[in-house]
């Protein structure tokens, strides 16, 4: 929202009221000029120039006066829509000197001639708008009492009564009684649109306050996600690094230099995929394994999990098994989630597990898609290492226990992760019986298949593990 478009409705009379302002304007400055003219007119054969002279001075130092007035007070508005105003250069505190000047020189006029009777209308509407209410009234009042009382001084003066009429009473008095209601919707018109102005600007506060809040909402997620991408890819290979270094500088140690080889290929090929996926991320923050189909990538995994694993002297055999539709359906967001479930519950398998066997289950259903990652490992209790897991800090890697794969921030990522896509994330385990981490996420709006295909290896999981399959 522009600076121009949150200044204008503040402070700012309505349509109406300004129609009301320039209307009284203009009906001031009629009045004034025809009272002038007809007086010029009807006087036309006097030979004393000097009434006229007085006239003409008059109504021109009247109107300046006005005109002066009115001028500051819009200027002022302005200032005051824009917030440049200060209290030095507000009008009002004028206005009772500025309102004696004009009603002299009207009165002045009036004595010179009964012409001038009818510039008691805008005047009326000045003494309204700028006083209280009943002091307003009272004012309209004398004003009335003077419209009326002097023209009939000038004809008792000029023994001119039976030119009287009745009408010099009514008019002026009917002027007042409408100036009264007139100005009083107008007091009604200006306090509504105060009203709606301060409840848009409270509207605007509020949409203001709830589009930063979103914004800082928007941060935080946008943090969120980014801090998921780095640990489920470069922070995943660094400790797997660390974890060959570790192994290969053992072997060094204990002088199996086929080992080290091995170990340092191992370092090489991770090292290099990982600056890879580095460089995507910061080129475009988009998934590096997903350019390939999720089945490819779910194999890629297994295999550079089986490969840590030799790497570091054990003997994993992770497989993949895919069942119910086709994948490749799936929506990008789904796909991204599952691969980076499989990768933490497979890194974890090497970290911690100590299995022979790993198998990760894809299983795609009308309803739903379902991923499995399991192992014949040591277990653990995940009660118990959730509860730890908040008291404790991190081990070192070679240490930690599978304490990890219950609180630890990969985890805990990715079941933000899948919060967001509606989906749910279990960890099912025992000591000595093996973890499954189970994935589990609606497809609502995800195109349904159905011609159930098998991709990848089918080596299926041993028949000691039946949960291995996607439940």
């Amino acid at each position: 929202m522009s600076s121009a478009q949150s200044l204008e409705p503040r402070d700012a009379p309505s349509r109406v009221l300004q129609t009301l302002r320039i209307a009284l304007h203009v009906m001031f400055a009629f009045l004034l000029g025809f009272g002038l003219i007809r007086y010029l007119v009807g006087s036309s054969d006097t030979p004393n120039p000097a009434p006229k002279i007085c006239a003409v001075a008059t109504v021109l130092l009247m109107g300046t006066v006005y005109l002066i007035g009115t001028v500051w007070e819009n200027r002022y508005a302005r200032a005051r829509r824009s917030g440049r105003v200060t209290t030095a250069s507000n009008p009002r505190r004028f206005a009772g000197w500025w309102l004696t000047c004009v009603t002299l020189a009207w009165i002045a006029l009036l004595l010179i001639s009964a012409n001038f009777v009818w510039v008691v209308f805008p005047l009326m509407f000045l003494y309204l708008h700028l006083l209280r209410l009943w002091h307003g009234v009272i004012a309209v009042g004398i004003l009335w009492a003077l419209s009326s009382l002097v023209p009939l001084w000038q004809l008792a003066s000029a023994d001119q009564l039976d030119r009287f009429s009745p009408g010099s009473f009514l008019g002026p008095l009917l002027g007042a009684g409408l100036a009264i209601v007139i100005s009083t919707a107008y007091r009604a018109l200006h306090h509504e649109a105060l009203h709606h102005q301060r409840v848009a600007e409270a509207l605007r506060m509020a949409q203001a306050e709830l589009a930063e809040k979103e914004h800082q909402a928007g941060r935080m997620e946008e943090r969120d996600r980014l801090a998921r991408e780095i640990h489920d890819t470069v922070a995943q290979g660094l400790s797997s690094i660390v974890l060959m270094s570790r192994a290969a500088s053992a072997s060094l140690t204990g002088g199996r230099l086929d080992e080290v080889g091995s170990r340092i290929g191992t370092i090489q090929d991770t090292a290099s995929d990982n600056l890879e996926e580095a460089r995507r991320f910061v080129r475009d923050l988009s998934s590096p394994a997903l350019r390939q189909s999720l089945v490819s990538a779910l194999e890629s995994a297994c295999k550079r999990t089986q490969g840590r694993a030799a790497a570091e002297g054990g003997e994993l055999h992770c497989t993949l098994r895919t069942e119910g539709a086709d994948p490749s359906g799936l929506p990008e967001t789904v796909a991204s989630a599952l691969l980076r479930a499989a990768q933490e519950g497979l890194a974890n398998v090497v970290k911690h597990a100590r299995a022979d066997i790993a198998v990760v289950t894809l299983a795609v259903w009308d309803a739903d898609v379902a991923l499995d990652v399991y192992d014949d490992g040591r277990g653990f209790d995940p009660a118990a290492s959730a509860s730890s897991a908040t008291s404790a800090s991190r081990a070192e890697d070679d240490a930690a226990t599978e304490g990890d794969v219950a609180g630890g921030y990969g985890l805990l990522g990715l079941r933000r992760r899948l919060e967001t896509l509606g989906g749910s994330l279990s960890v099912d385990s025992a000591p000595g019986e093996g973890t499954v981490v189970g994935v589990r996420i609606p497809l609502t709006s995800a195109p349904t298949t159905s011609a159930p295909t098998t991709s990848g290896p089918t080596t299926s999981a041993p028949t000691t593990s039946p949960e291995g399959g996607a439940r």
